[in-house]
């Protein structure tokens, strides 16, 4: 192959997501993936927003790897701009990249583990022992092919040892399978292969039984690259307002470990008509550049020499210790309840009367969620002497659990809160727990103080009687049995 004919691998698939510690434990525990690192400081200020093409962006990354020798998750967790959350009736077959698959050596513990997480398979298992698939979704809503079959078995030796789990293939949902296949034939040094990853059955474990679609796969390296554009049903279009920083699966990377090369993949982009977010930075003895195609999808290309640069930036395993603690302060505090936890859960989720508990003046619901109004989505305006401060639904698990984050207002950074129920013999236990960071430096220990002396004064003096008085009077309201 002459060096013009260069074709680079995938070496990465990044995501934006809402909580990365959630996120990041997802893949840890249900599928294996190692932690390898992280960074805070080069993702925020003007090198990153040049990059990114999204003005005054601030996000910390972390980084997980699998069996494969040099590929990586990137998750960002945005704080500037805030994440769009995914929609709640988003499709596989909707634009965007939509879907990663992975190989696992034990089909029946991944499943196990993931049930334990709260993802369960959407449309059951496919196939027979050896050969079986399914389809989960991940807490930021990414549809994850789960295969026993590997579609790409490599050399023995060819892998990392010690991790039972390998990203095998990305998948991409375009409205225009011809001009995809185009743009990446042209940014790949070579077309598509014939390589069955799908076949029709295949959709119905992502939830489009009977759909109908082309499909074109490109190999690169060890992943698979599959396009795929839906004829029935077609693909719901991004929104007017995207941006990268969107709740989901934001690009795809190429790798090379030359410059030269790099260059070679750029060239062979910008030929075919890519418009990059910036020229290639080089910087550290390596380099990236983010490039679009004319219907947005995003495509990285870096480069970095093999050694200490794929340990700095996140390609072999390092302990969790060893990465940014973006959300580095934390209050919890627990409750018990002479209440039932349907009574609770009815409270927790009235946001109009909120006001009458949490410690605020004034709570009110200023966009509703889905499917009911106090659901995912729902966001909430809330004014008092804690300041003001917005906040948004990222996730319900009816009677069990409510997930939220702030999104504006307060002196707080990469906010997300958890509030889980438990049924007791006498009532239910509320167990509350919020994770941050200081927007001010030197200012942590007494933020967490005073958001620690709040949260006990919510639970113990506002939540706890509110509920127990609401409990009591619907008892006495009950009519007497004779």
């Amino acid at each position: 192959m002459s060096a013009s004919d260069y074709c680079p691998p995938l070496i990465q698939l990044a995501f934006s997501v809402v909580d990365l510690r959630r996120t990041e434990r997802w893949f840890h525990d249900g599928l294996g993936f190692l932690p390898s690192g992280g960074n805070m400081r080069m993702m925020s200020g003007p090198l990153a927003s040049r990059v990114q093409g999204i003005p005054r962006v601030a996000s910390c990354a972390w980084w997980m790897v699998a069996r494969n020798r040099w590929f990586q998750l990137e998750m960002f967790q945005f704080r500037r701009p805030i994440a769009a959350l995914m929609p709640a009736d988003f499709r596989p077959c909707d634009i965007g990249y939509t879907r990663m698959g992975v190989h696992v050596h034990d089909f029946d513990a991944a499943l196990a583990n993931l049930a334990q997480l709260g993802s369960v398979p959407l449309g059951g298992v496919q196939g027979e022992p050896g050969s079986r698939r399914a389809c989960v979704r991940n807490p930021d809503g990414v549809y994850v092919e789960i295969m026993e079959d590997d579609p790409l078995p490599q050399a023995p030796g060819g892998e990392r040892e010690g991790c039972p789990v390998a990203v095998r293939s990305v998948t991409m949902s375009t409205p225009d399978l011809e001009a995809s296949v185009a743009y990446l034939t042209a940014v790949n040094g070579h077309g598509p292969e014939a390589i069955d990853l799908h076949t029709p059955e295949h959709e119905a474990l992502w939830g489009l039984s009977g759909a109908t679609c082309k499909r074109a796969i490109f190999r690169s390296g060890d992943i698979l690259l599959e396009i795929v554009q839906y004829l029935d049903p077609v693909g719901v279009p991004r929104s007017a307002d995207y941006c990268l920083s969107d709740q989901g699966i934001l690009n795809v990377a190429y790798g090379a470990r030359t410059k030269s090369d790099h260059t070679r993949i750029y060239d062979r982009a910008m030929a075919f008509g890519a418009r990059p977010n910036c020229r290639p930075l080089h910087f550290n003895g390596g380099g990236i550049v983010y490039m679009n195609d004319n219907m947005g999808f995003s495509v990285e290309a870096t480069w970095m020499p093999a050694g200490k640069h794929d340990l700095k930036y996140g390609f072999e395993p390092v302990p969790r210790d060893q990465r940014p603690q973006h959300d580095k302060l934390q209050v919890a505090g627990r409750v018990n309840i002479a209440a039932p936890v349907a009574v609770v859960w009815a409270i927790l989720n009235d946001q109009d009367a909120m006001a009458q508990w949490i410690g605020f003046d004034t709570v009110q619901r200023t966009r509703d969620g889905v499917p009911g109004p106090n659901d995912y989505g729902a966001q909430r305006a809330m004014r008092g002497r804690p300041g003001r401060v917005i906040e948004q639904i990222t996730g319900i698990d009816f009677h069990s659990a409510i997930r939220y984050r702030v999104i504006d207002g307060g002196p707080l950074q990469f906010h997300n809160g958890e509030i889980r129920l438990r049924p007791t013999s006498d009532g239910t236990e509320v167990a509350w727990s919020i994770r941050f960071r200081n927007r001010y430096p030197l200012t942590g220990a007494l933020l967490r103080a005073v958001m620690q002396k709040m949260l006990d004064a919510m639970l113990h003096g506002g939540l706890k009687p509110h509920a127990e008085r609401i409990a009591a009077t619907e008892q006495r309201s009950q009519p007497v049995a004779v």
